[in-house]
């Protein structure tokens, strides 16, 4: 569905443009910001859609509320000398802001992403499933998807599968917790990282030399310490959740 320009947009884009609208508003003309944010709400509106993927409702909608005020604030912070289209960035802090909303709902919620969910015996098609049914409401819908689309391409890097995940994750906790603590030691020495993202495997040799566990461990447990170590150096906040509610009360010991 298109989007048509107001009358007060239309009138004077035919003189300053959008931008002369802007600089004036920037100028201290409060009644015209006013004026702009009203006749831009059909825009709002649909920004808030793209970045939900929900129905809108006006009057009972916080992404709403929060998209009007991300208006605002795009209004406020656009730098004429960065941006040329003020929609265009409008838009992404409408996301931004509608995301960080999401975001604190989930901590607020302490709802965790968990990896057993990559298990899907009745779908032939995990992703499909995922990234089309109402399962993410339950969580936040925009953070998680872009985190498993992001997740998903990292592992591709190092020829991992989400179905690998599934097999080779360790059943006993004990043994999960001991791969995220060998992951953390990965992701905290900058050596041992650069060798597992140059090599795309598992650094087992310079391990050994730092850690006390078994060579089998190591290698039976390979993919599934990479995952970690891929989540843990990246902004994953919805699977770093379940590492940190996994390690809690463990008790093994690298």
């Amino acid at each position: 569905m298109g989007f048509k320009i107001p009358f007060l947009a239309r009138s004077q884009a035919e003189g300053d443009g959008v931008n002369g609208i802007l600089v004036e508003i920037k100028s201290g003309n409060t009644q015209l910001k006013e004026k702009f944010i009203s006749d831009y709400k059909p825009f709002v509106i649909k920004a808030v859609f793209n970045a939900t993927g929900k129905r809108v409702e006006v009057e009972n909608s916080e992404e709403y509320s929060i998209g009007l005020l991300a208006f605002n604030e795009a209004i406020d912070s656009f730098d004429f000398s960065k941006n040329k289209n003020f929609f265009g960035f409008s838009e992404q802090v409408i996301k931004r802001r509608i995301i960080d909303y999401s975001r604190k709902n989930r901590e607020t919620q302490n709802k965790v992403f968990p990896f057993t969910y990559f298990s899907d015996e009745q779908s032939n098609d995990f992703e499909e499933r995922y990234l089309t049914s109402d399962f993410t409401n339950e969580f936040s819908n925009i953070e998680v998807k872009e985190d498993i689309l992001i997740f998903k391409d990292k592992l591709r890097q190092y020829g991992i599968s989400f179905r690998d995940l599934l097999t080779c994750a360790p059943k006993h906790k004990d043994s999960r917790v001991m791969c995220i603590r060998i992951a953390r030691v990965i992701a905290r020495d900058e050596k041992l990282l650069n060798k597992m993202e140059k090599t795309k495997t598992l650094p087992i040799q310079e391990l050994l030399k730092v850690i006390n566990v078994y060579r089998g461990t190591l290698e039976k447990n390979r993919k599934f310490i990479i995952a970690l170590c891929v989540i843990m150096t990246s902004s994953l906040e919805v699977m770093n959740g379940y590492i940190s509610q996994t390690e809690e009360g463990g008790d093994a010991n690298v």
